[in-house]
C-alpha cells in the first residue's frame, strides 16, 4: 500500500490539480469565477508553469483558493508547491580550451588583466547587491485583501476586513493601526455608515513606500417602507 501512495506522489502539482478538477466536472472558468483568480494563473498551475505565476506570496494564496474550490487538501498542495518551486537544477556550463604555450610575460599580463577584471566584477556585484537591498527596503510590501470584495452592497453595519501582507509590515485600516500575526496575517472589523463607504487598507515597511488598497462598500438603508 505504501508503494502505491509513493507512485501517486510522483505526479506534479499540475497533474494532480487537473485530475482533481476533471473528476468533479469543474471547468477552469468556473474556478476563476468563484475565486476571482485570473484564468491564466489557474492554467499555469495545471501546466506547472511556475514562471508564469506572480510573486510567490500571491501564488501560494491563489493555489490555496484553487485547492479549496476543488475540496482538496491545501496543506498538502502548498507543501508540494514549496518543494517543486525550490528544486531548480543549476545550469552549469564547462568551457574547455586547448593547451597552449604561453610565455612568462604573456602569462603575467593575463593574470594582471584577470585580477583587475575580478576586482571590477566584485565591485559591480557589490553595487548590484546594495541597489537590490535599497530597492527591497524602499519598495511597497505585498498586500492581499481577502475581505471585503470591492464594490459590494451589504445590510450589515459591522464588516470584517482581512488579508495577508509580508512579515514585519505595519497595517492600517482607515488610518487605524491593526495587529498582524508573525506571518503577516491580519483581521479586524469596521463599522459602516449608511450609504457609500470607502475602506482604505494600507501596508507599509518602516522606511518604504506604502501599498494601499481601497474597497467600496454600500450599506443599504433598511428603514421601514411606507
Amino acid at each position: 500500500m505504501a508503494f502505491l501512495i509513493r507512485q501517486l506522489d510522483t505526479q506534479s502539482i499540475g497533474a494532480k490539480l487537473r485530475s482533481l478538477r476533471k473528476r468533479q466536472g469543474i471547468s477552469l472558468q468556473m474556478v476563476s469565477e468563484q475565486t476571482h483568480i485570473h484564468k491564466k494563473y489557474l492554467e499555469a498551475f495545471e501546466k506547472d508553469a511556475y514562471h508564469e505565476l506572480p510573486d510567490p506570496l500571491y501564488a501560494r494564496h491563489f493555489l490555496k483558493q484553487f485547492v479549496e474550490v476543488l475540496h482538496g487538501d491545501p496543506k498538502y498542495f502548498l507543501a508540494r508547491y514549496d518543494e517543486e518551486c525550490g528544486s531548480c537544477p543549476a545550469d552549469v556550463t564547462q568551457l574547455k580550451i586547448p593547451r597552449q604555450r604561453i610565455g612568462r610575460k604573456s602569462l603575467l599580463q593575463v593574470r594582471s588583466i584577470m585580477g583587475k577584471l575580478g576586482i571590477a566584477a566584485l565591485a559591480l556585484l557589490l553595487l548590484v547587491y546594495i541597489g537590490m537591498q535599497i530597492h527591497t527596503l524602499l519598495s511597497p510590501p505585498n498586500l492581499i485583501v481577502d475581505d471585503p470584495h470591492d464594490d459590494i452592497q451589504t445590510t450589515t453595519a459591522s464588516l470584517p476586513v482581512s488579508g495577508q501582507t509580508d512579515a514585519e509590515v505595519s497595517i492600517k485600516v482607515n488610518s487605524e493601526p491593526i495587529l498582524t500575526d508573525p506571518t503577516g496575517r491580519f483581521t479586524t472589523h469596521v463599522t459602516l455608515t449608511r450609504g457609500l463607504n470607502i475602506i482604505t487598507i494600507e501596508a507599509q515597511k518602516k522606511y518604504g513606500q506604502p501599498n494601499i488598497v481601497r474597497r467600496t462598500v454600500f450599506l443599504e438603508d433598511l428603514g421601514g417602507m411606507r
